[in-house]
């Protein structure tokens, strides 16, 4: 049974990796450091331009490696097994509930799946982000338990609620003292066998896909803010002139309301402003900016390299590093996602089902962009080679290839009846 002591430590360790949580949420939702920028001249421009290169990484991930549902397939061909899961995953948003989940671990380097029965009997599962629960692990980084803690008014106090899970069952304490002393209580039994509680990791280190760029990332938004503080500057610059030393504020004023400066010979006006060297922040802008997009495997997709129809394998090219990485998160997420389907399968046995959790095979789809005559051109050259239900499940635009090859058979049957009675008559 968890302790008060053990709840109290989880909390202290939570609160201290909470921060650097909270700046990755910033930075993906576009509110950077720059948005805080003081200078010591308060009547100097201030412009603060956050730029979303954190939002662009995690959102062309997103679109790249989760857009596409997962298929899940048994090795043993058991449809009963399938179609439960199916039910289970309907309820659940599942489609959607992966996505969100390969935002979070994307974002933090990790996030946190709950599976738990809800009131009516239905085995449901809930994504949290490493912001909203902390988990406690052994030196065999196997999870001990998980916490999820909040305030609550009771009266005039403000106590603290914590609800844990650990392998028995789920735990509801209460702190009257800020979080010093818990008080059990109620505690319920889950039967899942172990703690129902998954880790979805980003990679072994635990690190968001822009969390090393940051600095980066402020670079640019200074070069993008002090260009713009410049460019107020120079729209606000001083006007020198020379010769007229007894010149009086209302000498200035009668030239602002005219828009005529008349001066004798030894008399000379300029604009007072400073020489900037555009071509130099045009090349460190750019620079900084290709550096963000190499070392984050994020591809311009915006760029002329995209715009032309490009082959299957110059796309692939392109492509490779984003490739890569999301390898490396498929091979992680398919670790957590064979602890998910192993918890509902838990549950199914114990209902009177004999499922083995391993039977389950997971195929990802990647969101690829197709080059739909080359892949159509391939199809035909292979009619001789494979089978047409299989040619067609290459093509991007058919789901169902068995469906599409029973309405070519109708079609041709329709067409043979036709042309059997044009022959009659």
């Amino acid at each position: 049974m968890l302790t008060s002591e053990q709840i109290r430590d989880a909390i202290k360790k939570h609160r201290l990796e909470l921060p650097r949580y909270q700046k990755l949420y910033r930075y993906y939702t576009g509110k950077n450091d720059i948005l805080n920028r003081q200078l010591p001249d308060p009547l100097k421009p201030n412009n603060k331009i956050a730029t979303s290169y954190c939002s662009l990484i995690v959102d062309t991930v997103v679109g790249y490696y989760a857009s596409k549902p997962i298929s899940y397939l048994s090795r043993s061909n058991n449809e009963k097994y399938l179609a439960d899961l199916h039910e289970i995953f309907i309820l659940n948003d599942e489609e959607d509930t992966n996505a969100e989940i390969v935002k979070d671990f994307t974002i933090f380097g990790k996030c946190y799946e709950l599976v738990y029965i809800d009131p009516q009997g239905n085995i449901r599962f809930k994504q949290y982000s490493p912001m909203e629960m902390h988990v406690e692990k052994d030196s065999q980084d196997n999870i001990l338990f998980g916490i999820r803690y909040w305030k609550e008014k009771q009266g005039d106090s403000d106590v603290m609620k914590v609800e844990a899970y650990d392998a028995e069952g789920f735990h509801y304490f209460t702190s009257y003292d800020g979080g010093e002393t818990f008080i059990l209580d109620r505690s319920i039994p889950h039967y899942f066998g172990e703690v129902p509680v998954t880790i979805y990791k980003n990679n072994d280190e635990e690190i968001g896909d822009f969390e090393k760029q940051i600095p980066l990332v402020d670079a640019i938004d200074k070069i993008l803010s002090d260009s713009a503080n410049e460019l107020e500057s120079f729209a606000n610059a001083y006007l020198l002139i020379k010769g007229y030393q007894g010149t009086q504020p209302e000498d200035v004023q009668a030239m602002r309301q005219n828009g005529v400066l008349l001066l004798d010979q030894q008399g000379d006006a300029e604009w007072l402003i400073k020489n900037i060297n555009n071509q130099f922040q045009q090349n460190f802008f750019e620079t900084i900016d290709d550096l963000i997009h190499i070392q984050t495997a994020t591809p311009k997709l915006t760029t002329e390299e995209f715009s032309s129809n490009l082959s299957g394998i110059a796309i692939g090219f392109k492509l490779f590093g984003l490739e890569s990485k999301c390898s490396v998160k498929e091979r992680k997420m398919e670790k957590a996602l064979r602890k998910r389907i192993r918890l509902i399968t838990n549950i199914l046995n114990l209902k009177g089902a004999d499922y083995q959790y391993t039977d389950i095979q997971m195929q990802f789809s990647r969101n690829i962009p197709q080059n739909d005559m080359e892949i159509t051109q391939q199809i035909v050259q292979l009619a001789n080679m494979v089978d047409l239900e299989t040619r067609l499940s290459w093509h991007p635009r058919i789901q169902n290839p068995k469906q599409v090859i029973e309405k070519l058979k109708q079609e041709q049957d329709a067409m043979n009846l036709d042309a059997i009675g044009d022959s009659n008559e």
